[in-house]
């Protein structure tokens, strides 16, 4: 609670030098253990980064940031003692999950660098959890990021990666990849390229399980889908 409230306090002016090295002082405990052995009991950070995917819910952005690197600080011990192999991946899921969450509401802020720097965290959380669909979603969103602000070509070949590590079956990262993808091709002037990851977003959706189809930062939504590709 007192890390939450200093979290609060550094983020009420904003995204301030302070704010910003106190996030990244949080990212950094964490990051820094990523790569080693490790944890333990997990339910309830793993519904708290459940209940973080639905979004804002009418709360200012920077009050969600600072209650998800509260949360996912407290990742650190549990990543910090030797547990059994499937626990540790669950709790790098979770990292993934939250640090993935962390960019997204960074992004909304504005703060690219720092979004970039948080979904490189979530990328070696959800590498070292082997879930590939994680990786796939993480890396789609960082696609997501150059496509924001102005750089089509590396917004492509961040969604090409996305798609490889995705593959071929209906999840809602390969289809936020390929939706990206057609985006960024579009940008790029890639007509035909364009088509075919529009062809294959469609696909992809139309088989895509109820599960992936809710509105929620980690899954793809009807509503985005139809963004996207109106974008594109």
């Amino acid at each position: 609670m007192k890390r939450c409230n200093l979290l609060r306090g550094a983020l009420a002016a904003g995204l301030t030098a302070p704010a910003l090295a106190a996030l990244t002082a949080a990212r950094t405990d964490v990051d820094q253990t990523l790569s080693s052995d490790a944890p333990e009991d997990l339910a309830d950070l793993e519904a708290a980064a459940e209940s973080y995917g639905y979004g804002y819910h009418g709360q200012r952005p920077t009050r969600v940031l600072a209650d998800l690197v509260t949360d996912f600080t407290t990742l650190r011990p549990l990543l910090t003692v030797p547990q059994p192999a499937p626990v540790r991946a669950r709790l790098c899921r979770t990292a993934g999950q939250m640090a993935g969450m962390t960019a997204i509401v960074l992004h909304d802020l504005g703060s690219r660098k720092e979004s970039r720097a948080w979904l490189a965290t979530a990328a070696r959380a959800a590498a070292e959890s082997g879930d590939t669909r994680l990786h796939a979603w993480v890396l789609a969103r960082e696609a997501m990021v150059p496509l924001d602000y102005g750089a089509p070509k590396a917004a492509a070949r961040l969604a090409d990666q996305a798609r490889r590590a995705a593959g071929h079956r209906p999840t809602a990262a390969a289809t936020l990849a390929a939706a990206v993808a057609a985006r960024a091709y579009a940008l790029n002037h890639q007509s035909e390229q364009a088509r075919a990851a529009l062809a294959a977003a469609d696909a992809l959706m139309e088989r895509l399980p109820d599960s992936d189809r809710s509105d929620t930062w980690l899954t793809y939504g009807e509503q985005k889908h139809h963004a996207h590709l109106s974008h594109a």
